[in-house]
């Protein structure tokens, strides 16, 4: 099963928008790294908790080693914070997904021959496992995009083209 490996800004999105359950009911093994837990808030941590007890999302703590490794990262690539580093150096370990919705993360991370997606990728996912349905799904990303987190920059010309696939089915 693929693992993926997420970053701050997707589980925050999660948790604000209500879609943890959907989203930990995808068919893949989900991560994240001990620093991008450690952006959240408690109240954020708290909705991952129940996750991160059952397994669902498994939080990595890295050796001193791999703490080098990531802080060799940072160096080469500063405009990366330390967290975006943690995420990046975990998928490329266990070749995982990159779920991101940062696009200097994002393109470093392609450049560096680990797969990427952000939210529109994890909208198709939900949509195609059955997890959410299309409508659920519009609403969710109106509301993301609209409401919870206007400055993603997610193309709204990719938006409508899901709005309208979505309204089919």
């Amino acid at each position: 099963m693929r693992v993926i490996v997420n970053d701050a800004n997707i589980l925050i999105d999660l948790v604000e928008l209500g879609l943890l359950q959907q989203f930990f009911g995808l068919p893949f093994e989900f991560q994240t790294t001990a620093p991008i837990m450690d952006e959240l808030y408690d109240y954020q941590q708290a909705k991952l908790d129940p996750y991160i007890q059952s397994t669902s999302l498994v939080v990595v703590d890295f050796s001193e080693g791999d703490l080098n490794e990531i802080n060799q990262i940072n160096l080469r690539k500063p405009t990366l914070s330390p967290q975006d580093c943690s995420a990046f150096f975990q998928a490329g370990k266990v070749a995982g997904i990159l779920v991101t919705g940062d696009n200097s993360l994002k393109k470093h991370a392609r450049n560096n021959h680990v797969e990427a997606y952000g939210h529109l990728w994890v909208f198709d996912r939900m949509v195609e496992c059955n997890v959410l349905s299309g409508m659920d799904a519009t609403t969710a990303l109106r509301n993301l995009t609209e409401v919870i987190n206007p400055r993603l920059g997610i193309p709204k010309t990719e938006c409508q083209r899901r709005y309208d696939t979505w309204s089919l089915l």
